[in-house]
């Protein structure tokens, strides 16, 4: 099986029931496949398997009050880290005038 049928079929496993994958594994040890009814089934399984985590990326996105909370979380990271670094530069530089 060459290299870019096998990747089809292992992407096909992670998102499509066992009967679907075993029909298109038969169809193509029988030399019937079609690839375009396979792909078709790959694209709509894959939009099922992300359905959840899009569902969860449009929920944070709709919740200003959660994006606000993490980004000031972030930036309260970021200037605890950013002093650290400029107190080393400092350091490194001999600028320790307090």
């Amino acid at each position: 099986m060459p290299e870019s049928v096998a990747n089809l079929f292992l992407l096909l496993e992670l998102v499509s029931s066992r009967d679907v994958v075993d029909t298109f594994r038969s169809d193509y040890q029988a030399g019937t496949i079609r690839y375009g009814d396979m792909k078709k089934e790959l694209a709509e399984g894959m939009v099922r398997f992300i359905a959840p985590i899009r569902e969860k990326a449009e929920q944070i996105r709709n919740d200003g009050a959660y994006l606000r909370k993490v980004m000031e979380q972030g930036a309260a990271k970021a200037r605890a880290s950013a002093a650290v670094t400029l107190q080393l530069a400092k350091d490194a530089i001999g600028l320790n005038y307090f």
